[in-house]
């Protein structure tokens, strides 16, 4: 392909020349799905970048942004990068505290906030910010709201009017000052341990990836994405900006995560990427519902889910594939088409499935229900990719291949090392660590893998291995995914380090455990009585026992607990893509795991 420009803003605006009045983004308000054009995405970006022009804000300063996705962020973030400045996200869940610390580390001069629940955080901590203003994108609830220093995104951009009327070329003679290797954005990595890092990402990086990136997974300009995960991630820029901009696809914007599902059949994405918690659970709505159905029904969906399972496993040209082709699609058009219709995927040409560990079965079923769902890794200090799945080549229990411009090794002690032009700069303020990750340009992951011939499997966090008082290195990260395969499991936590047996720590999954108490008439008020309930103890135990079949004995859980709180990602129980904070929760219910261990 070959993205022959300087920076990523320069591809933007070469994209808003070409695209002109085609569709680029979509947010749905009061039931309409409103559009902008890449003439008025340009546009808006433009009029923002002088703005902060016009506020003073010089090369390299930077400006943090605190929302749920919507049209502002991806405008203030590539107006941020289009005069020379750093983009710093911030997870809207964060607490006031939280918000201080990325603001006061980055040594941010402006802020843009979503609106009023998010200026009720900056009110608390505003006197420790070294702020040159604060910008609400979102007034509704604060009309009449005058602080000293806020003010809202309207007004904000009618000052970047006024003054590219005075000085039309400012933001162009900046952007042509902006050099391939400045930094572009960085990003906070939530991190399942201590505070966050500011992992610095320039222009080299983000276009050297997303060139490499769309030559194994091409991106067009009738293609649609939905835009939900946290924008201050860098797996959702990967999609909604890298992709979307230089294939010229159109972004659509979720009302919510809870009408997610919704808007996702309204849309009917062609290219949808989430976390596995969310596949996850799209599976097992469907397994609770097909369990209500009549038995033909039932029956039908098992034998079509089978069949469709067989079919993905046999070898792509063998006579076996060629047989199980000849049930297949007859159970397909009759069966799972309607199913993977109903969860709006059924234009999907390429589904993505990253940013933490996923089982191999979740595959299984999806590519059975003919959604192509392949597995991708990377980290945020890889610009978001390392490996990741053709479209036309799947391999069961491997993440994918290397990207064409990435090199990948295994340390003597399992490490995965990767190197290539994606590698970041370092991080802001802490040429320690920087140091330690990047050695002779190699990135050490901290993930622990194997290479087979070019194909890339990931065993898991090297600092989680448990090694048990036997001597035996159990990677939990397996155990836990097949866990979490059961419709009734949404978590699991692996215990066993130093000890003489694995445990571990299940969080049920309350809508579908719910449902099933229901059905079994069993009493229960909250969230902590299901899970002391007996019935309930005995369901667990039995999926649990089902996985223990398909695992050797040392690996097998022997006893475990339920749970008694949900995970809250406020509460540092998860991240804000949803991984468990292992080291955290281990030491919240030390007692728990204490008395799995007793007599």
């Amino acid at each position: 392909m070959g993205i022959d420009v300087p920076t990523f803003p320069h591809l933007f605006f070469r994209q808003v020349k070409h695209l002109g009045e085609r569709v680029a983004l979509r947010r749905k308000e009061y039931g309409i799905w409103n559009r902008i054009s890449w003439n008025e995405y340009g546009q808006r970006v433009n009029e923002t970048a002088a703005a902060m022009i016009a506020l003073g804000l010089q090369h390299g300063d930077r400006i943090s942004i605190l929302g749920d996705n919507r049209p502002e962020w991806l405008i203030c973030h590539l107006a941020a990068m289009s005069i020379g400045c750093v983009t710093c996200g911030i997870y809207p869940t964060s607490a006031a505290e939280q918000v201080a610390y990325v603001v006061g580390h980055s040594d941010a001069k402006l802020l843009f906030v979503e609106n009023e629940e998010q200026v009720d955080k900056v009110l608390q901590i505003q006197s420790q910010l070294d702020l040159k203003q604060v910008v609400v994108w979102d007034p509704k609830g604060l009309w009449g709201f005058t602080s000293e220093g806020i003010i809202f995104y309207d007004k904000f951009t009618a000052q970047g009017k006024s003054y590219l009327a005075q000085n039309p070329a400012c933001v162009k003679q900046r952007l042509d000052a902006i050099k391939p290797d400045d930094t572009a954005m960085m990003i906070y990595t939530s991190g399942t341990t201590g505070r966050p890092k500011g992992a610095m990402i320039s222009h080299h990086n983000i276009i050297s990836l997303t060139d490499a990136f769309l030559e194994v997974i091409p991106t067009y300009e009738n293609d649609e994405m939905l835009s939900y995960l946290p924008l201050a991630h860098i797996y959702e820029n990967l999609v909604s900006l890298f992709m979307a901009i230089t294939g010229g696809a159109t972004v659509n914007f979720v009302e919510s995560m809870e009408t997610l599902p919704l808007n996702l059949r309204e849309v009917s994405p062609t290219i949808f990427a989430s976390v596995p918690r969310i596949w996850e659970k799209f599976m097992s709505g469907i397994e609770i519902r097909m369990s209500d159905s009549t038995y033909l029904k039932r029956a039908l969906y098992r034998l079509a889910i089978n069949t469709g399972k067989r079919y993905v496993r046999a070898k792509n040209g063998s006579r076996g594939r060629r047989l199980w082709s000849l049930l297949y699609w007859p159970m397909y058009w009759l069966v799972l088409y309607h199913l993977r219709r109903q969860l709006g995927l059924e234009r999907i040409r390429y589904a993505m499935c990253g940013a933490a560990p996923a089982s191999p079965e979740l595959f299984d079923y999806y590519n059975a229900l003919g959604v192509p769902l392949r597995e991708g890794y990377g980290q945020t200090e890889s610009t978001g990719v390392i490996a990741i799945q053709h479209i036309d080549r799947l391999r069961r229990g491997y993440v994918g291949e290397p990207l064409p411009c990435v090199e990948v090794k295994i340390a003597a002690d399992g490490e995965i090392l990767a190197r290539g032009p994606g590698v970041f700069k370092g991080y802001h303020k802490n040429p320690e660590l920087t140091a330690e990750t990047v050695k002779d340009g190699w990135l050490y992951t901290g993930d622990v893998g194997s290479l087979d011939d070019g194909w890339l499997k990931i065993m898991d966090r090297k600092k989680d291995i448990i090694i048990t008082a036997g001597g035996k290195n159990i990677t939990p990260a397996f155990i836990e995914n097949k866990l979490k395969f059961s419709p009734y499991i949404q978590d699991a936590v692996v215990i066993g380090d130093g000890r003489k047996f694995l445990s571990a720590l299940i969080l049920i999954d309350e809508d579908n455990v719910t449902k099933y108490a229901q059905d079994n008439r069993i009493p229960f008020t909250t969230f902590a009585d299901l899970t002391r309930n007996e019935e309930v103890i005995k369901l667990i135990n039995k999926e649990v026992q089902q996985v223990n079949k398909n695992l050797s004995r040392v690996e097998g859980i022997k006893k475990f607990a339920l749970l008694p709180r949900r995970f809250y990602e406020e509460d540092g129980d998860v991240t804000p893509t949803k991984k468990v904070k292992r080291a955290f929760l281990e030491k919240r219910y030390a007692d728990l795991i204490d008395q799995l261990y007793k007599g």
